[in-house]
């Protein structure tokens, strides 16, 4: 490309003398100059194309390590949750006092298991079922069952009377009410008068002891 040169000039005697100019440079310098120039725009431009591609890509890495991060604190959020929820589950269930099924009973204070149920026909031939139950007394005081966790069956809602006239009552129905020394068990069972031979048994077991509520409730097919 063509280039201007500086012109100094000098007025001496009305006359004016032109200053020895520097020689320029040559054609062929000012070509391989050009073509240096020329050569190092490309590798220039690729250089400036890897540095931004380089950056790109570490802000990548940056989000999707941070991504990772987050997810894992979240992950191990809800695994806390759900560890917290589980243990407040079983607090609450020994608090109760009552396992999976509903009616049976395991604290640090006492025992109780439904065994089976069994139906009879009473004294006046009608349907009775017979709820038979192991209970431990872990406390230092003789206690008996029926005073601890009495126990009530419901029959279409409708509550079934306990004092069935049984022909032949087993000897577990008296120990119900059988005082049970400290670390002792006993087989002892409830008899109830059933509405009919068809309908469920609502089976509920009452804490008589600390709660004084209903602690655990399962229904009985008996059809």
């Amino acid at each position: 490309m063509p280039r201007d040169l500086d012109l100094d000039f000098e007025f001496q005697d009305d006359e004016v003398r032109e200053r020895p100019v520097r020689p320029a440079r040559s054609a062929q310098h000012r070509e391989n100059n050009a073509g240096r120039g020329h050569s190092r725009g490309p590798a220039s431009s690729r250089r400036k194309k890897n540095d931004t591609t380089s950056i790109i890509i570490l802000a990548v890495e940056i989000v999707v390590f941070i991504a990772l991060v987050a997810l894992f604190f979240v992950l191990k959020g809800k695994i806390v949750d759900g560890d917290t929820s589980a243990d407040s589950s079983q607090s609450a269930s020994a608090e109760a006092g009552t396992s999976s099924n509903g009616v049976n009973v395991e604290n640090d204070q006492f025992t109780l298991t439904c065994t089976k149920v069994q139906l009879v026909m009473d004294a006046e031939n009608s349907t009775a079922a017979i709820v038979y139950f192991t209970f431990v007394n872990k406390t230092d005081t003789p206690l008996a069952m029926n005073a601890v966790f009495p126990a009530s069956v419901k029959q279409n809602g409708v509550d079934c009377p306990e004092d069935t006239n049984l022909t032949d009552p087993p000897a577990e129905i008296a120990n119900k009410d059988m005082q049970v020394s400290a670390g002792q068990s006993v087989e002892c069972a409830y008899a109830f008068k059933l509405a009919d031979q068809t309908s469920p048994l609502t089976l509920t077991i009452h804490d008589n002891y600390s709660t004084f509520q209903d602690i655990g409730s399962t229904e009985i097919p008996i059809s």
